[in-house]
């Protein structure tokens, strides 16, 4: 089954709320959702601890909650499936990444306004204090997304991951502009060996080859999957987890989680595996439709929440009930701020910037 088409068809989605395109993986569409549920899951339990309101009761499923950081993880395998399929549909680099910019930059330079507007009156972080120069800098820096790839201050929490996609979107560009003029097998043993060298800096992105190649794997005609390799498909999810949990403190782990990424991804996409009805239900439909929104919004509206429980809320009452107000209420408001994010930014302005770029004359010889 062919993954969404056309704008947005990347980490997450831009599909109408309700409304599900014919071509679109609902498997993967799902996955988005579990994806972005995950990593709240942790910052819940980061900010619990970071900020003194995580009950000691609860440290025996603590592993549980710290291991929803590594849905960025599949956030990447996803990306490499879809924008392989993306940059080929479009058969344009420059339309390429005038898409990827106008997916990425509404809600993010939104966000980004709010952050460096209000961070200097608030102290927030490093940009207490910080000179006009320096601002203007961090500004340009992070704009660019290269916080994540570069080690530069980074202003919004989850947007590290971010410098990662743009870097791939980059790299594949460049390789679908030289394949085209130097032919595929000398494009593709370059690009080895730039991963190579770039990879054990950035282990972490060793996590878009799973998706690139099983792009390609279904390409010409989805092959159907032996009934043992989809019964391993929640075996293989919860390995890759452990692995990663494992690579936070034996970094040479992270390519051997890739293995049952693959397996775990590879039976998502055929649609048959095990956790097929659950990513298809339509909880998590809906947070991968708002998922990229939920993703960068969420930090922000958690951030007054936490400081609000620690400085009156923390000692008054129960940690337990501390963690279960800032789970529950945090996930509400962020739904409702994701949802307008959803229609007003990324549907709405999505939507006009890409008739807008449409218009535009292509530049004659552009890949």
């Amino acid at each position: 089954m062919n993954s969404q088409a056309g704008p947005g068809a990347d980490l997450l989605s831009t599909d109408s709320l309700g409304a599900y395109p014919k071509n679109l993986n609902r498997q993967i569409h799902g996955l988005r959702g579990f994806s972005t549920l995950a990593v709240f899951v942790y910052h819940v339990y980061g900010m619990g601890t970071l900020w003194n309101f995580w009950p000691a009761s609860l440290n025996p499923v603590a592993p549980f909650f710290a291991a929803g950081k590594h849905g960025v993880e599949i956030f990447f395998i996803i990306s490499g499936y879809l924008i392989t399929g993306s940059l080929i549909r479009h058969q344009s680099a420059a339309r390429f990444l005038t898409d990827r910019a106008i997916r990425l930059y509404p809600v993010f330079m939104t966000i980004q306004l709010i952050v460096f507007g209000l961070g200097p009156l608030v102290h927030y972080k490093w940009l207490s204090g910080i000179s006009a120069s320096a601002w203007a800098l961090a500004f340009f820096e992070n704009g660019l997304f290269l916080p994540g790839i570069f080690d530069l201050p980074l202003a919004q929490l989850n947007a590290w991951s971010l410098s990662y996609e743009a870097a791939f979107y980059l790299l594949s560009a460049a390789g679908f502009v030289l394949a085209r003029k130097l032919g595929r097998w000398p494009v593709i043993a370059a690009l080895a060996l730039v991963l190579a060298g770039l990879i054990p800096f950035h282990a972490r992105a060793a996590f878009f080859l799973p998706g690139v190649a099983i792009f390609f794997l279904f390409r010409r005609a989805a092959p159907t999957l032996p009934a043992c390799l989809r019964a391993l498909s929640v075996p293989a999810l919860l390995g890759t987890l452990a692995l990663l949990t494992v690579a936070e403190s034996h970094a040479g782990v992270v390519y051997l989680a890739t293995i049952p990424a693959f397996a775990f991804f590879l039976s998502v996409v055929e649609g048959r595996c095990l956790l097929s009805a659950i990513l298809r239900t339509r909880f998590l439909q809906y947070l991968g439709t708002i998922s990229y929104s939920f993703y960068l919004w969420s930090p922000v509206v958690t951030y007054p929440m936490k400081i609000v429980i620690e400085r009156f809320l923390h000692g008054r009452l129960a940690d337990e009930v501390n963690v279960t107000l800032f789970a529950m209420i945090g996930f509400a408001v962020s739904v409702a701020v994701s949802h307008l994010s959803y229609r007003i930014l990324e549907d709405g302005a999505g939507r006009r910037l890409h008739r807008w770029a449409a218009a535009r004359p292509v530049v004659v010889g552009a890949a």
